[in-house]
């Protein structure tokens, strides 16, 4: 027996929907311990006691929906990777399921396939990537930090002023995640990209820059970047990039977030230049009545 499950929950008014999870979690390589809740109340109860690592919840649930469950329990500060459930599906309810930090949003009917990808990202994103920020500005870097707090990914942050700094750190140990900024007095990004790759070829670098430039683009990626961020970036761009380098399924709802994200997220990183100003990020507490 396996000395730690995966606490899974699924809430689901429908007894055929929570024997497809059945299904589903008896079929994985995954040690999952399965709970299901028949009603909201239940689902925020179970929510509120912790230790569910995961759960899939149905938007439409007796006594209370899906979405004021998890608004309530967020609110307290529960973190658990949800997935939420629906037979309907618009931009408002995208909206609201990425102000209540779901994960992804499951339109009805699915298929295990699309849950087994949902269990195989839980999987990856629950492993800390030991991740080095790599930019002249303090100021950047600081805000750069707070971005990629913000990601569904876990990251043990460090942080280097230049590429010189860069190497030096990595002679104490290797990264497996590197943001590096393009422009640097010294060592510039490119050169520090290709000595990083060199040296650790399993090292996923992702390139920033502010300047919009896409032959600057195409010569990082040929040099071994894994992607390349325009600042100002959002931890949504950051979650569809490494989704990509990781060779994981880029969830529905970050598709459908190009035009809300930037009414949603505040936690902006600046461009290069003086020391800016940082807004503050802001959570959605209530839910939209009429989306219920």
């Amino acid at each position: 027996m396996a000395a730690y499950s995966i606490k899974m929950l699924v809430a689901d008014d429908s007894r055929t929907v929570q024997h497809f999870f059945k299904n589903v979690v008896e079929r994985s390589s995954l040690p999952i311990e399965l709970l299901t809740a028949d009603n909201g109340q239940e689902c925020m109860m179970f929510l509120d006691q912790g230790g569910i690592d995961l759960a899939f919840i149905d938007v439409n649930m007796p006594e209370m929906s899906g979405m004021e469950a998890v608004s309530r329990v967020r609110f307290k500060g529960n973190k658990t990777f949800i997935t939420l459930m629906s037979t309907k599906a618009d931009a408002r309810r995208y909206e609201v399921a990425r102000q209540i930090r779901a994960y992804e949003y499951l339109v009805k009917p699915f298929t295990a396939a699309d849950i087994e990808s949902i269990l195989k990202t839980y999987q990856r994103v629950s492993v800390r990537m030991k991740t080095l920020i790599v930019d002249d500005s303090r100021t950047i870097r600081h805000v750069i930090k707070r971005v990629l707090e913000r990601s569904v990914f876990r990251m043990g942050i460090e942080e280097a002023t230049d590429g010189e700094k860069a190497l030096e750190r990595f002679n104490d140990g290797g990264y497996d995640l590197v943001f590096l900024d393009y422009n640097m007095p010294g060592l510039d990004g490119l050169g520090t990209l290709e000595r990083i790759r060199a040296n650790s070829p399993e090292t996923k670098i992702i390139m920033i820059s502010a300047e919009r430039n896409e032959e600057r683009v195409s010569t990082a990626l040929g040099h071994g970047a894994v992607a390349f961020l325009y600042k100002p970036f959002f931890a949504s761009d950051v979650d569809r990039a490494l989704h990509l380098a990781l060779g994981l399924k880029v969830p529905e709802l970050a598709a459908h977030d190009d035009s809300a994200k930037r009414r949603v997220e505040r936690e902006i990183c600046p461009a290069d230049g003086d020391e800016p100003g940082l807004r503050d990020w802001g959570v959605a507490t209530a839910v939209d009545k009429d989306l219920i």
